[in-house]
């Protein structure tokens, strides 16, 4: 699932607007993120921490996931939604498998700004 599109930003940081369901009841659909954009490939990252994605293979499609596990260089992302049908839709390392560290690209920082309530939904699913 693509969960984000990047909005004007400053140096190495950026705002990101999530996009689809896959990180619920965290973030939803429609929340305004901060993002500390990484100027070199990323140490020290933690378990637990969410990041930003940007798998080599789909480059320009950016994913807001949680660190789920470490093996060496390799990481293990998930979105936290674990409600089964959304499961079904979503793009992360159950389907992936670990990801380079050169892949994590961010790492989100807080929410700035909550959806509205009565947004709508998008007719286009999870990407």
């Amino acid at each position: 699932m693509r969960i984000l599109r990047f909005l004007k930003g400053g140096i190495g940081l950026t705002r990101a607007r999530v996009s689809g369901d896959s990180m619920a009841p965290t973030f939803k659909d429609g929340d305004i993120l901060l993002v500390r954009i990484f100027k070199e490939r990323p140490k020290n990252l933690q378990l637990l921490q969410i990041v930003l994605v940007e798998r080599e293979l789909q480059p320009g499609i950016h994913y807001i996931k949680r660190i789920q596990k470490i093996h060496g260089d390799g990481y293990w992302v998930e979105g936290d939604n674990r409600d089964a049908e959304i499961q079904k839709l979503m793009s992360d390392s159950r389907t992936w498998g670990y990801l380079n560290s050169s892949e994590i690209r961010g790492r989100v920082l807080f929410r700035l700004k909550r959806a509205r309530p009565n947004r709508r939904k998008s007719d286009k699913g999870e990407r």
